[in-house]
């Protein structure tokens, strides 16, 4: 990526998605300013609704209504404050509110959700990564005309409503600091809640680069993000496996084909339909829920009607391992140590 490049995404306010599991068809806003198609609208408060082909406020209907500088939502029973403006359009029945924010207002509320409770350390390593993620991750969901999401798909954010003094503490000491592969390269940086012993490379995960490499987690026979819930074990019926995964239930339920050096399974064979990990996490988790299979890393066991998973882990696997970064900043290893840990070979540099 070109210094000119990077420039451009460090400065650029970034566009993130918000609300829309709410999928909202009637907001109330507060903000300093709101505009309707350009055109400056009276008060510090209104209430937009869908319409049949734009936002209704008032009597007023706007292709896009603008709110700015101190900007409160309500939608339902959920109320959240954002940082820059708020952008109102209509999308199909619902309304789509678009955050423009600078990154480093973006951040305080992504650290908080992401590593509340953690030491200094591990919250200025999650502030890195996620600053990192942010400013490469423009492209997630450009088809839909933004570049983030306010979920766990992305970063989960909540604006100005949830975050802390520590995260944003965190935020301000590693201010505009990134992670570059060998110094120079700017990519998308990952992260996870336990890696179950071992990280993943991107490459083998999503079939594309990243900052991050595989390492061994272990320390002392253990793995550092070991915890009560790092084992865990999920049953299913052969047919409702196969009725998730869209094939026929016959032959053998379900075999790895390849593993990467982290232990995951990268390919596998489940009723003699080759996928491949992330697709087979991807279906099983639409139709079991996210936390059933919570990793690629896991072994099964077949009987005549049903599979028995053990796994370790919760997670893609690639990355900042975010339990292990709390067992390091525990042990007083500072953030540009946590970081080396996941990212050895990236160093930690100012964006241009």
């Amino acid at each position: 990526m070109s210094a000119f490049l990077a420039l451009v995404l460090t400065v650029a306010p970034l566009e993130v998605r918000v609300l829309e599991r709410e999928t909202p068809s009637r907001v109330h806003l507060e903000a300093a300013r709101f505009t309707c198609d350009g055109k400056p609208l009276p008060g510090t408060a209104v209430d937009a609704e869908v319409s049949v082909r734009e936002v209704k406020v008032g009597e007023a209907k706007c292709t896009q209504l603008v709110a700015e500088d101190g900007v409160a939502v309500t939608v339902k029973s959920t109320q959240r404050r954002y940082a820059g403006a708020v952008r109102v359009s209509l999308e199909g029945a619902v309304l789509r509110l678009i955050n423009v924010v600078d990154v480093e207002d973006y951040l305080p509320s992504v650290v908080k959700a992401e590593a509340d409770g953690a030491k200094p350390a591990a919250l200025e390593a999650q502030a890195v990564v996620s600053r990192t993620f942010a400013v490469t991750g423009r492209k997630r969901h450009e088809r839909a005309g933004y570049h983030l999401c306010d979920l766990a798909h992305c970063q989960l954010y909540r604006g100005k409503t949830e975050t802390s003094p520590d995260a944003e503490v965190a935020v301000k000491k590693t201010a505009h600091l990134a992670l570059f592969i060998g110094g120079i390269v700017l990519k998308p940086a990952f992260f996870h809640s336990s890696c179950g012993g071992h990280t993943s490379r991107a490459e083998e995960i999503f079939g594309e680069g990243a900052a991050g490499s595989a390492v061994s987690d272990v320390e002392n026979g253990a793995a550092r993000c070991k915890t009560a819930d790092f084992g865990w074990t999920f049953d299913v019926e052969k047919l409702d496996l196969a009725r998730a995964l869209g094939v026929a239930p016959t032959g053998t339920a379900l075999e790895p084909l390849r593993r990467d050096d982290g232990g995951r399974i990268v390919d596998l064979r489940v009723f003699g339909k080759r996928v491949s990990g992330q697709e087979f996490l991807s279906k099983t988790g639409r139709a079991f829920g996210w936390q059933s299979i919570r990793s690629l890393k896991f072994t099964s066991t077949e009987n005549d009607t049903s599979l028995h998973l053990e796994g370790t882990g919760l997670g893609h696997g690639v990355g900042l391992c975010q339990l292990g970064a709390r067992a390091l900043a525990e042990r007083g290893v500072d953030a540009k140590g946590i970081l080396a840990r996941y990212f050895p070979e990236s160093q930690l540099k100012p964006l241009p």
